[in-house]
């Protein structure tokens, strides 16, 4: 146990990074003109994907939510985490090839794989809190469970 960390319910911590990278990341992508590729692009272009016709104070209101903010969130989160676990975040939740594709991008054993997915997922869970404060986000979701 940790003086510093509170324990975190690691199944809960999992589900919850899949569950954002499945639902929420395309519908935010969406959202903010972005695509896919943008998040795995060594730098994150300053323009959005598509042009966004309206006020951007009034789109932010309306959605409740700074999509644009969120992702560059998402991606600083991704890129700020080792090598090894943006190459999973990235190969795996972000464009979706398969275990076997990414599992050999990363030159692991099936065994130590499945550790290494879920060490990035939890470093994303890490990070991506922490990217959200940085971007200003609103508003802040924590994908880490301490319950």
């Amino acid at each position: 146990m940790s003086l510093l960390f509170p324990e975190v319910n690691k199944k809960r911590t999992l589900e919850n990074v899949s569950g954002f990278f499945k639902k929420d990341l395309p519908r935010l992508l969406l959202m903010s003109g972005r695509n896919l590729t943008d998040l795995s692009s060594p730098k994150l272009s300053a323009a959005p994907g598509s042009s966004n016709f309206g006020n951007s104070n009034e789109d932010k209101l309306i959605n409740g939510i700074d999509a644009e903010a969120m992702v560059e969130a998402v991606y600083d989160a991704i890129h700020h985490c080792s090598h090894s676990s943006q190459i999973i975040l990235i190969e795996l939740f972000v464009k979706r090839k398969s275990w076997q594709d990414v599992q050999a991008m990363v030159y692991s054993e099936q065994y130590k794989f499945s550790y290494l997915r879920r060490r990035a997922m939890f470093d994303f869970a890490n990070s991506f809190d922490y990217w959200q404060k940085v971007h200003h986000c609103q508003p802040i979701i924590s994908l880490t469970d301490f319950s």
